[in-house]
């Protein structure tokens, strides 16, 4: 039996996704030490913890080298990809030309959509999303692009300071913006994190 229409859609992944991110954030204005490595784990835990909230399994490295995949019992139905630098890597084709496993393999089936977790210097939010808009043209399902703003910065070992966390779903030739959050949890104004932070 298929999952429902109306489950584990991407607007429920980018809401689960906003608010995993900001639980057990790897830093804080105190603790400056996160590299590329924590992040890569950082969101691998999100992802799972994504996955289970939903019902679905997670499988890393898998179907051609994707970052992840969640699985229902049905098969694939998230495939997802986080890299550091940006859009202009194979990422995009890579998730755009998932191959599906499927219990069932009699049958075809798509995704329900694709997931792509990237970072991009503030100025360049404009030409990352056309950059994607070109490159998913013709994509058999939606993608849902996480894109962390940031600007260079020596405050963190990284040298870099995120913003903005922007999340669109790209479908059948346009972008739909879902929302726009902070990416550091002590700029989520009366959130404890915010209470917490040094003044």
């Amino acid at each position: 039996m298929p999952l429902p229409t109306q489950w584990a859609t991407p607007e429920d992944f980018a809401t689960l996704f906003q608010y995993f991110w900001h639980r057990d954030f790897p830093m804080d204005q105190r603790s400056t030490g996160a590299r590329r490595t924590d992040w890569t784990i950082h969101i691998g835990v999100v992802i799972r913890s994504i996955a289970d909230l939903m019902g679905l399994v997670t499988r890393f490295e898998r179907g051609g080298r994707k970052d992840a995949v969640q699985r229902s019992t049905e098969g694939d139905e998230v495939a997802i990809e986080w890299e550091w630098g940006g859009v202009w890597g194979n990422e995009l084709e890579k998730l755009k030309h998932h191959k599906v496993w499927s219990k069932d393999k009699s049958m075809e089936r798509l995704l329900k959509y694709a997931v792509f977790i990237t970072y991009t210097h503030t100025p360049n939010i404009q030409k990352v999303y056309d950059h994607v808009m070109n490159e998913w043209k013709g994509a058999p399902w939606p993608l849902l692009l996480i894109l962390i703003d940031l600007e260079e910065s020596r405050k963190f070992s990284s040298h870099k300071e995120f913003k903005n966390i922007q999340m669109s779903v790209f479908d059948a030739g346009s972008r739909r913006d879902l929302r726009v959050i902070p990416a550091f949890p002590w700029n989520v104004g009366s959130s404890r994190w915010y209470a917490q932070a040094p003044k």
